[in-house]
């Protein structure tokens, strides 16, 4: 047996029987009902890796879909190491990287160069939102931020500008959003670029107007699996049936729809429906949850009952984890005010768990109640940090180290031009007109990057670590692109000027962290020998936020939670109108809102390993409030 055949054993031999059932399907559609900590991860990887021993010989492809990077790279990582050779047959990755990969692909078919850029922050799409709205000759009464949440609604629905206008009911308002829409599509085409909720708007029309390269998908891709099914919305569904239409349907999902908590963005129980009536999967439920106590898993299953929105016949959660020698596995904190609350929780984390802050998370429904902890977990001297996206880098170093990659990349881009110009003045204080630079570059080479080189270079007094970057900088991208080596020596000097630069931007180590983090999983992800281009667009896709660092307490939102493990959990604000929300409520008990929220809850307590405290008080924001629901139906309070 190969060394790939004896580790794929050992990993099967580690699973329980209905895992390794659930990893042993072959052919046609499957579903997979895995709850919280069943060990969906294991049995993914078990079943790819599989598939990829068993046919060494054969150059078909499996396609892996999920939700998130990490747990893209985290499932690639894991199969890897069982089948590294078999490295170049597999793509592990989100809905909207596979979509960024087939418009590298095959883009130029809807006039998108390989090179393109990915509009992912907010800023950088309202501006180009209003030089369309100028364009399309809109009064400015039109608030760009809710025009470019519409184009995010048509894009979901794969509405492009010719088709919007029948839904609209005001004709009036309806053409404007038509002129608007296609005036935006325009600058992003003349930039050869595309915003983040595109991607899977534009692959999925490419499949549509040409059948062929939807075709070529199907049959290089002969299995399909997809993470967090429960999670798609109706734009990434419609993607995966135009990717399966004509193929043998071999797709595998895995989904719980006690954790659908993305209604916001489409996710819906319907989507299971639509599943199961598309594909005629055959189905099975891992119930087990060999995460939590007994006691918590019992909560859950209280807890979402409730629920009337689930899987016929779904069996109940089972505890699988061996008893705990730990007191107060559950505990419920009562306070008088929000204040209070949030001293209460720190002054207990710090008294329980001061020695190992980073085995803890607390979690909450808003980011606003996650402050207030944050504030009192600093006033007893502990880090405390609240996990969030972060589009883009903060520091002017790493600003410019992005900059300058992206013009190397796409040299005549004036929008990436006047980023590197302003930050390459921050950092190594190289003070050059703008305008002046893009007359200079027009009336020679039209190199916007040569040019700066070359006027930079007469600078006086820059100094030599300066000048050294500088020297960085023409050697290994102004005179030839080797970004590898340019990235390398740059982080490089980054790191001999550390003390200087850690003293005058305050988040250079955090930007340091997050980079160093990124480079890794990017190159896991597409290999060190990838181009220019495809490593800006996965770095586009990806958060800036930097890592934990070793003693600090990570808080979370609930939705920031998700797919995330911890020793103690604690979940702050269980009172009406904070979890369930007040929206929620105005929908109705009986609502999908109201059932979100308990779902919501559901996620949240089942993060904990070991031990969960739960807390309410009497007042949010000066407001009284009752106990959460949630804690009677969990039979944790009296009704």
């Amino acid at each position: 047996m190969s060394e790939s055949g004896n580790r794929l054993n050992n990993l099967i031999e580690s699973l329980t029987p209905i895992q390794r059932q659930a990893s042993a399907w072959n052919d046609g559609a499957f579903l997979l009902l895995a709850g919280p900590g069943s060990g969906k991860t294991r049995v993914l990887t078990a079943r790819i890796a599989r598939l990829l021993v068993e046919s060494l010989d054969d150059r078909w492809r499996i396609l892996a879909l999920t939700f998130t990077n990490r747990a893209a790279d985290e499932m690639r990582s894991r199969i890897i190491d069982i089948v590294p050779e078999a490295e170049d047959r597999l793509f592990i990755g989100t809905f909207h990287s596979f979509a960024g990969e087939i418009l590298r692909q095959n883009g130029t078919l809807l006039g998108i160069k390989t090179d393109f850029r990915i509009y992912s922050t907010t800023a950088d799409r309202i501006e180009l939102l209003e030089r369309a709205m100028m364009e399309a000759g809109v009064e400015r009464s039109f608030s760009p931020e809710k025009v470019l949440a519409v184009l995010d609604r048509l894009r979901d629905r794969l509405v492009g500008p010719d088709e919007c206008e029948r839904l609209f009911e005001n004709p009036e308002r309806a053409a404007s959003v038509s002129k608007i829409y296609a005036a935006y599509e325009n600058f992003l085409l003349n930039e050869n670029a595309v915003d983040f909720p595109a991607l899977i708007f534009k692959a999925h029309l490419l499949f549509n107007k040409f059948p062929a390269i939807a075709r070529k998908y199907s049959t290089g891709y002969k299995y399909i699996c997809l993470d967090e099914f429960q999670d798609t919305n109706s734009s990434q569904y419609r993607l995966l049936r135009a990717l399966t239409d004509s193929s043998d349907k071999n797709v595998f999902a895995v989904a719980d729809d006690d954790q659908i908590i993305y209604q916001w963005n489409g996710a819906s129980h319907k989507r299971l429906e639509q599943f199961r009536n598309d594909y005629e999967p055959s189905s099975l439920q891992m119930p087990t949850n060999f995460r939590c106590p007994a006691e918590v898993v019992a909560l859950a299953n209280r807890l979402v009952s409730h629920n009337i929105l689930r899987s016929p016949g779904k069996s109940p959660l089972e505890a699988g984890k061996n008893q705990l020698n730990i007191n107060d596995r559950v505990r419920l904190l009562h306070f008088s005010g929000q204040a209070t609350e949030a001293a209460g929780i720190a002054q207990d984390i710090a008294d329980r768990h001061g020695s190992a802050i980073s085995k803890v998370a607390v979690i909450a429904r808003t980011k606003a109640l996650l402050e207030g902890v944050q504030r009192a977990m600093n006033d007893r001297g502990i880090q405390a940090q609240i996990a969030q996206r972060r589009d883009s880098f903060a520091s002017p170093p790493y600003v410019w180290l992005h900059s300058a990659l992206n013009l190397a990349n796409r040299r005549t881009d004036q929008r990436i031009f006047l980023v590197f110009v302003e930050s390459s003045a921050k950092l190594m204080g190289v003070n050059l007109d703008f305008q002046n630079l893009v007359s200079l570059a027009a009336t020679t080479h039209g190199d916007l990057l040569r040019t700066w080189v070359s006027e930079a270079r007469k600078t006086e007094d820059l100094g030599e670590p300066i000048q050294r970057l500088l020297d960085i900088t023409a050697s290994q991208l102004a005179e030839r692109l080797d970004y590898g080596s340019f990235v390398k020596q740059t982080v490089s000097f980054f790191k001999s000027q550390q003390e200087g630069l850690e003293a005058e931007f305050p988040q250079f180590d955090e930007d340091t962290r997050a980079w160093a983090e990124l480079a890794r999983e990017i190159t896991s992800s597409i290999g060190a020998s990838a181009g220019l281009e495809t490593f800006l667009q996965e770095l586009d896709l990806r958060s800036k936020e930097p890592p934990l660092g070793p003693n600090v307490l990570p808080l979370l939102t609930v939705h920031g939670s998700k797919g995330n493990e911890f020793d103690h959990v604690y979940v702050v604000g269980l009172a009406e109108d904070v979890m369930p929300s007040f929206q929620s409520k105005s929908k109705g008990d009986n609502s999908p809102e109201m059932e979100e929220e308990r779902r919501n809850c559901f996620v949240a307590i089942t993060r904990c390993m070991e031990s969960l405290t739960l807390s309410y008080s009497d007042e949010y924001r000066n407001w009284a409030k009752a106990p959460s629901r949630f804690l009677i139906e969990m039979g944790l309070l009296d009704s």
